[in-house]
């Protein structure tokens, strides 16, 4: 009896295991979907009212989750401090982010900030958070160094203060820090979603008195405008934000996180698909060697070399 119930235990686990796997694939689909979504809102919309539209529907949609699921409203005077910062950070994120698709592809655009993001965060942690930098992580840290000269077209120094490249490395930086302060404020993920989503969506409030033709945009928006509005708002950020979290909890923090891996790749995919963006050469091999550099900095273990001698016997 005892052997029947751990095996139809196992069986359970295993299901789960599999489920949030194919989970995880779809929520890394609806982050890489929101890159050429955003460059189509672009297109229709100043980048202001996208913001402050997007940010107002998140924290309208996750305001009732947290009441469902219980989850403590209660902030400390520290937490309080560090959500109001990563407010500031995920607002500029978000102007640097919109803007900048003016300048150039949705796919390169979401493989530098995608694939920078973890390698300035590793790089922030090393240099200020006394952690040791092992030879593993230098070697990721190099790898990553190279990858921005492909993906930022880097031919000389002017090269690198083109707008796309200001906006998606500040992008880039910016999302970092909110990633960091996120870390630090230890709250759990839809409460911090919660408060950051207020506080950026209150600095573009003055955009309703300072904006001009807010209405006329609206009424001219398409099925397109709010089908792609849905999946940059909504669907990227409250349902795969849930996945990857529920995610990370089921499969572990290394295996879970693995699947982040995935995003530059499937925003190339669907920028070519959507908005017939044919990456360069160089915008592929900057993607391969920061998706090798954020694998040696974050997910390496030695236990998968070992599978993979294991499996070249």
């Amino acid at each position: 009896m005892l052997q029947i119930a751990q095996n139809t235990k196992g069986g359970r686990v295993e299901r789960t295991e599999r489920f949030y796997t194919l989970a995880m694939f779809f929520a890394m689909l609806l982050w890489a979907l929101s890159w050429p979504c955003s460059k189509i809102l672009t297109h229709q919309a100043h980048p202001y009212l996208i913001a402050l539209m997007r940010f107002s529907l998140v924290w309208a949609c996750i305001l009732p989750l947290m009441i469902v699921f219980r989850i403590s409203f209660r902030l400390s005077r520290a937490q309080f401090v560090l959500v109001c910062v990563a407010g500031v950070c995920n607002a500029l994120y978000s102007l640097l982010f919109f803007q900048g698709l003016a300048f150039g592809d949705a796919g390169r655009a979401g493989v530098i900030t995608t694939t920078l993001s973890p390698i300035f965060g590793s790089l922030l942690s090393m240099l200020f958070g006394g952690v040791y930098v092992s030879a593993r992580e230098k070697l990721g840290l190099i790898l990553g160094l190279i990858s921005g000269i492909f993906l930022l077209h880097i031919e000389d120094f002017s090269s690198l203060l083109n707008p796309f490249n200001l906006f998606f490395v500040g992008a880039a930086f910016a999302w970092t820090l909110v990633t960091l302060t996120s870390k630090r404020a230890l709250l759990h993920p839809l409460q911090f979603n919660c408060y950051v989503s207020f506080v950026s969506a209150l600095l573009f409030v003055p955009y309703l008195v300072l904006g001009e033709g807010i209405g006329a945009s609206l009424a001219e928006a398409d099925s397109v405008f709010w089908a792609c509005f849905l999946v940059v708002s909504v669907l990227s950020v409250v349902v795969a934000t849930s996945i990857f979290y529920k995610g990370i909890e089921v499969l572990g923090v290394h295996k879970g996180g693995s699947f982040l891996l995935l995003v530059p790749v499937f925003a190339l995919v669907l920028s070519f698909f959507m908005l017939d963006e044919t990456p360069d050469v160089r915008t592929l091999i900057g993607c391969a060697l920061a998706i090798g550099a954020i694998y040696m900095l974050g997910i390496y273990r030695d236990s998968h070399l070992r599978w993979l001698k294991g499996l070249l016997r």
